[in-house]
C-alpha cells in the first residue's frame, strides 16, 4: 500500500496541470463526510450552486450581488493601522481572494489569489459644513451599494474611507454577496478589530475556508448521501405547485415593517408555553394568513438560514446562507396550539436539510413552491472594538434579499426580515412590485397580529383556511 509521503512524491513528479486533476480524482474516491473538512491541496474548486446563479444573473443585472455596510469611527483613528488590518483580514479569508473563472472546457471554477488586494478610495470632507458633509456621506454610502463588483475578475470588495474631521471618519464596505453573507459581517468586524489592536500578523487563517465548503458541497451533492437526501426532500414537496410568476417579472420595492407589541407579546407567550420559539410562533401565524389567502390546506414558506451547520464554519467569511423551505400542514382544522406543535416538527425537520441548496432542490426549471420568505434574524452582534475609537453603524440602502434568496425573483411576493430589538419586533420587507403592493405586504403583518390575537383569546378553537 502506498504511503501518504509516497503519494505526495508521485504527485510532485506530475506536471502542474495533471497534479491537481490527480488530487481531484483521489478526493472523488474517498467517502464524502457529512460535514466539510479542509480540502486536499489549494487548487481550484467548483463554485457553490448559489454562486453559479448569482454569476449568471449579474451578467444582465450589474451590481445585483453587491452588499454594503457603513461605520462611523469617532476618535483618534490610526489610518495606517486600519488599512493594514483591512489587508490582513483580506489575507486571512480565502473567500475574499477568490475569482470565478472557467477551465479549458468552460466549466466554472473558484480560484484563490495568493495575495490580498485592498481596493480603497479616500475622500477628505473636512472643508464642508456638517450638513454638506452628511449629504456627501449619504451619497457615498448609496454609491457603495451600487458598486459593480465582479466575481470573475476577483474584484469582490471595495472600501471607502471618508474623513469628516480630524477625529471623525466613515468606513464604507461594498462586498460581493457571492462571498459575503450577513454572518460574515460579524466575523469581518471581529477580525478587523483584532488586526487593528494586535497587528495583522496575529490573524491566523480559520480552521475551514469557504472554498473548503464549496468543494465539499459539490462532492456531497454528487455522492450517495446527497443524492438520497435530494430524493427525500423532493418527495416532500411533490404535491405543492410552483409559485406563479408575475407577468411583469421582477421589480424591487422596500418598506419598513413593525409588529404591534400587544397581540404579538401575548402570542409569543402562548407559543413559549407550547415549546415554540418566537420564530416558530410567528411562522405558524403567517402560515394561517397564507393558507387563507391561497385557500389551501398546506403552505410552503421559505426561510433564510445561516447554513453554518458545522461549528468550524462559524469563523469563516463566505456566502453560506441557504433558503430552507418549510411545509406547514393546516388540514383537519387544528387549533393554534396544535399548529404550533406541527410547526415545531416541520421547522426541525427542514433545518436538518440545510446542506441541500434550494437551487438544486428545485432545479427543474419551475419556480419553487413558495412565494413568501420569512426570517427572524439572530446574527451575533459583534461590536467593532477599536482602542480609543467609538464605532457606530450608519444606515444604508436596503439589501437585495429576494434576488439572493429566490431562484426565480419573478415568482417571489415578499421577503419579510424581522429583528427583535429594543423591546420590539421590526425590520424591512422587500417585495416584488409586479406581484404585490405595500398594502398587500402590510396585510401579511396585520394578518399575523390578528391570528395571534384570536389564538390567545380562543386557543382551543379550530383554525380555518377559508379565504
Amino acid at each position: 500500500m502506498a504511503t501518504a509521503a509516497g503519494f505526495e512524491g508521485a504527485l510532485a513528479a506530475l506536471p502542474e496541470a495533471k497534479r491537481e486533476l490527480a488530487r481531484l480524482m483521489m478526493a472523488a474516491r474517498r467517502p464524502v463526510p457529512a460535514h466539510p473538512a479542509p480540502r486536499s491541496g489549494a487548487g481550484p474548486v467548483p463554485p457553490t450552486a448559489l454562486q453559479t446563479r448569482l454569476r449568471r444573473r449579474e451578467r444582465t443585472h450589474p451590481a445585483v450581488a453587491t452588499g454594503s455596510h457603513a461605520l462611523r469611527l469617532t476618535g483618534p483613528l490610526d489610518t495606517r493601522r486600519l488599512l493594514e488590518a483591512l489587508t490582513g483580514v483580506l489575507g486571512r479569508h480565502e473567500a475574499l481572494r477568490t475569482r470565478l473563472t472557467g477551465d479549458a472546457d468552460g466549466r466554472p471554477l473558484l480560484r484563490v489569489d495568493a495575495e490580498p488586494v485592498l481596493r480603497l478610495t479616500r475622500a477628505d470632507l473636512t472643508g464642508f459644513t456638517p450638513q454638506a458633509a452628511a449629504e456627501r456621506v449619504a451619497v457615498q454610502v448609496a454609491e457603495s451599494a451600487s458598486t459593480v463588483l465582479d466575481l470573475e475578475s476577483g474584484r469582490t470588495s471595495a472600501f471607502r474611507l471618508l474623513r469628516l474631521a480630524p477625529e471623525e471618519h466613515v468606513l464604507v464596505l461594498a462586498s460581493h454577496l457571492a462571498v459575503f453573507d450577513g454572518w460574515s459581517s460579524g466575523v469581518f468586524l471581529a477580525d478587523l478589530a483584532a488586526g487593528y489592536r494586535d497587528g495583522p500578523g496575529h490573524l491566523a487563517p480559520p480552521e475551514l475556508q469557504f472554498p473548503d465548503y464549496a468543494d465539499w458541497q459539490h462532492r456531497w451533492l454528487a455522492g450517495p448521501d446527497g443524492t438520497a437526501d435530494l430524493v427525500r426532500r423532493r418527495a416532500v414537496f411533490a404535491a405543492d405547485p410552483p409559485a406563479p410568476r408575475a407577468p411583469g417579472g421582477f421589480e424591487r420595492g422596500h418598506l419598513p415593517v413593525r409588529l404591534a407589541r400587544g397581540p404579538v407579546d401575548a402570542g409569543l407567550e402562548l407559543g413559549a408555553a407550547e415549546g415554540a420559539t418566537p420564530f416558530m410562533t410567528l411562522l405558524a401565524a403567517l402560515a394561517v394568513v397564507l393558507a387563507r389567502r391561497e385557500g389551501r390546506g398546506s403552505v410552503v414558506i421559505g426561510t433564510p438560514a445561516a447554513g453554518r451547520f458545522a461549528g468550524a464554519l462559524e469563523g469563516a467569511v463566505g456566502q453560506f446562507t441557504t433558503v430552507v423551505p418549510i411545509r406547514l400542514d393546516l388540514t383537519g382544522g387544528p387549533t393554534f396550539r396544535e399548529l404550533l406543535h406541527r410547526t415545531r416538527t416541520a421547522v426541525a425537520e427542514a433545518l436538518g436539510h440545510q446542506r441541500l441548496p434550494v437551487d438544486v432542490l428545485f432545479a427543474d426549471g419551475a419556480p419553487p413552491p413558495y412565494s413568501v420568505l420569512f426570517a427572524l434574524h439572530n446574527y451575533p452582534a459583534v461590536p467593532l472594538d477599536l482602542p480609543g475609537v467609538e464605532v457606530g453603524q450608519l444606515p444604508g440602502p436596503p439589501a437585495r434579499h429576494l434576488e439572493l434568496y429566490s431562484p426565480d425573483p419573478a415568482a417571489a411576493l415578499a421577503c419579510i426580515g424581522l429583528v427583535e430589538r429594543d423591546g420590539g419586533i421590526a425590520g424591512t420587507a422587500e417585495y416584488n412590485r409586479h406581484a404585490a403592493t405595500p398594502e398587500d405586504v402590510r396585510g401579511l403583518l396585520t394578518g399575523i397580529e390578528d391570528v395571534l390575537d384570536r389564538a390567545v383569546a380562543a386557543p382551543a378553537s379550530p383554525l380555518t383556511t377559508r379565504p
